[in-house]
C-alpha cells in the first residue's frame, strides 16, 4: 500500500501529533516507574496506555490546528486534558476493581501497600503525561499551522466557465485556499513562483506547445502542476462527478478489489468488531426497545429494502425512529424538524443508536461497518437518472458509516446526494484498512458530539 495517498498527506499534523503523544506516554510512564519502583512496567500496560491516550485524544479533537495563542484556545485544550486525566484514572480504577486511588487510605481489607503505591504512581504519571501533552501539543499545533497554512495561490489554467464551476463546487470548504484564474491562452512565463503554490490544469487539450515547455520549466523550479481531478481529490478528498471527464479516469484510479487481501481483512474485521459491539451494546438494545414500546406501543424494529453490492436488493434493519404511519403519503426525503420522527427517535437518531441493529446485517454479509450508505431502490432509480456515475458506489458492500457520512451532513436532496457521491467515489478509489480505521474513529467522534444526524438546512 502506498503512503502517498492524499488523506494521509493532509493529516501530517494528526499523525505527527499522535506519535508525539504516544512517545510522551511511553517515555514518562517507563521513566517514572523505573525511577520509583526500580524496574520497568509491563510493556502491555505501557503500550495500551499510549494507544488509549492517542485514540481518546483524536476523538476529543485534540489534534486540530490552532492558528494563534489565546486564553480561550488554551482553556479549551486544558479542559480536554482534564477530562482525559479523569477518564484514564477511572479506567484504571475499574480495571483494578476499585483499588483506592488516594494518598491516605491504608485500611488492609481494601488494598495492600503495593496496590496503594501503584495507584498513587499512576495518578502522578497520568498527571505528568497530561501536563506534558497539553503544552507540547498546543505549541506544536501553532508551529505546524504557520508551516503548512501559509496562504499561497493556486493558479487555475483553463476556461473561465470551468473555473467558475470549480469555485462554486469548493464553496467555503477551505478558507485558507486561494485559487486565481489564468486564461488558457495566456503565457505561463509571467507566473510569480514565489507566491504560487501550484498550477491546476483545467483541460490538457488547451495547452499549446509553448506553454507545455513552460510547465516543464516551472516543475523543475519546484512548482506543483496538477490535473483538475487529481488536485481536487488531494485537496478535498472527494471526486465530484462534474469534473470527471470520462469513465477511463475512474478505471485508472480503481484498484483491483475483486481479490484483495484488504477486502478479506475487512470482512474478518467486520465480523469480529460487529460481534464485540453487539455484546457490549446489548443493554442498550433492551433499553431502547423498552422506550420505543413505551412511547407508542408500536413495533421496535423497522425493516426496509435497500440496494446493496452490485445492485442486489437486501433488507436493512433499524430501530424504529418514526411514527407507525410515517410513509402513508409515499416515500419522502428526511427534513429538518421532521414531524414523522418520534420523541425517542430524535434521541437515538442524534446518537446514531437507531443504526445498531444493522450490525446483524454486517454479520450476515449484506453490509459492512464502513462503506457507501445503501439507498432505497425507489429513490435510487431517480438518482441514477440525474447523477452520472451513481451506480459506481455499488461496487463495494454498503456500510453503516462511510467517508461521506463523516464528512458531509445528512443528505436530504439530489444535490446533497451528488456531494456525498463525490466522497463515496473517493473512498472506493482509495479504499484501505487504514482509511477504514480513520472513518471508524471519526464516526465515534461524531456520535459523541451528536453531529451529522440531521438533514442539511436550506434557506
Amino acid at each position: 500500500m502506498s503512503f502517498g495517498i492524499p488523506w494521509i498527506i493532509s493529516r501530517r499534523r494528526v499523525l505527527i501529533g499522535s506519535f508525539l503523544d504516544y512517545f510522551i506516554n511511553i517515555f514518562i510512564y517507563n521513566y517514572v516507574f523505573n525511577k520509583e519502583i526500580g524496574s520497568y512496567p509491563s510493556q502491555i500496560v505501557s503500550i495500551g496506555l499510549g494507544f488509549s491516550w492517542v485514540i481518546i485524544s483524536y476523538v476529543l479533537g485534540r489534534y486540530i490546528k490552532i492558528s494563534n495563542i489565546t486564553l480561550i484556545s488554551f482553556a479549551k485544550a486544558a479542559i480536554k486534558i482534564i477530562f482525559m486525566l479523569i477518564f484514564c484514572n477511572l479506567i484504571y480504577l475499574v480495571i483494578n476493581w476499585f483499588v483506592p486511588l488516594t494518598f491516605y487510605w491504608d485500611t488492609p481489607e481494601f488494598s495492600s501497600y503495593l496496590s496503594r503505591e501503584l495507584s498513587n504512581l499512576f495518578i502522578r504519571v497520568s498527571t505528568y503525561i497530561a501536563i506534558a501533552s497539553l503544552f507540547i501539543q498546543y505549541f506544536f499545533s501553532i508551529v505546524t499551522y504557520n508551516i503548512y497554512n501559509q496562504k499561497k495561490v493556486w493558479i487555475f489554467y483553463g476556461a473561465k466557465a470551468k473555473f467558475n464551476e470549480i469555485m462554486e463546487e469548493i464553496g467555503g470548504l477551505k478558507k485558507d485556499l486561494v485559487v486565481s484564474w489564468h486564461p488558457n491562452q495566456d503565457n505561463l512565463e509571467d507566473i510569480n513562483i514565489q507566491t504560487t503554490k501550484g498550477i491546476i490544469i483545467g483541460n490538457l487539450d488547451d495547452i499549446n506547445q509553448k506553454n507545455l515547455d513552460n510547465i516543464f520549466k516551472l516543475k523543475l523550479k519546484g512548482v506543483v502542476v496538477e490535473g483538475l481531478l487529481s488536485w481536487f481529490e488531494k485537496e478535498f478528498h472527494r471526486m465530484p462527478t462534474n469534473i470527471i471527464e470520462n469513465k477511463n479516469q475512474l478505471v485508472e484510479k480503481l484498484k483491483s478489489i475483486e481479490d484483495s487481501y484488504q477486502l478479506r481483512t475487512k470482512r474478518i474485521g467486520d465480523l469480529l468488531v460487529s460481534t464485540f459491539l453487539l455484546i457490549i451494546t446489548s443493554p442498550l438494545f433492551i433499553l431502547i426497545s423498552a422506550l420505543i414500546l413505551a412511547e407508542d406501543n408500536g413495533p421496535i424494529f423497522y425493516t426496509q429494502t435497500r440496494t446493496g453490492r452490485n445492485g442486489n436488493p437486501f433488507k436493512i434493519i433499524k430501530f424504529r425512529s418514526m411514527k407507525i404511519d410515517a410513509e402513508k403519503c409515499g416515500v419522502q426525503w428526511s427534513k429538518q424538524r421532521d414531524p414523522r420522527i418520534t420523541c425517542i427517535g430524535k434521541i437515538i437518531r442524534a446518537l446514531r443508536l437507531d443504526e445498531l441493529p444493522q450490525l446483524f446485517c454486517v454479520i450476515k454479509g449484506t453490509m459492512s461497518l464502513i462503506g457507501p450508505r445503501p439507498e432505497r431502490p425507489e429513490i435510487e432509480n431517480e438518482l441514477l437518472k440525474n447523477i452520472p456515475y451513481y451506480n459506481f458506489r455499488n461496487i463495494l458492500r454498503p456500510g453503516i458509516s462511510g467517508w461521506a457520512q463523516v464528512n458531509y451532513p445528512y443528505g436530504a436532496s439530489i444535490s446533497d446526494t451528488q456531494k456525498k457521491l463525490s466522497y463515496d467515489i473517493y473512498y472506493i478509489t482509495h479504499f484501505s484498512i487504514l482509511l477504514d480505521l480513520l472513518i471508524f474513529f471519526k464516526t465515534i467522534r461524531l456520535v459523541l458530539n451528536a453531529k451529522g444526524s440531521l438533514p442539511k438546512k436550506y434557506n
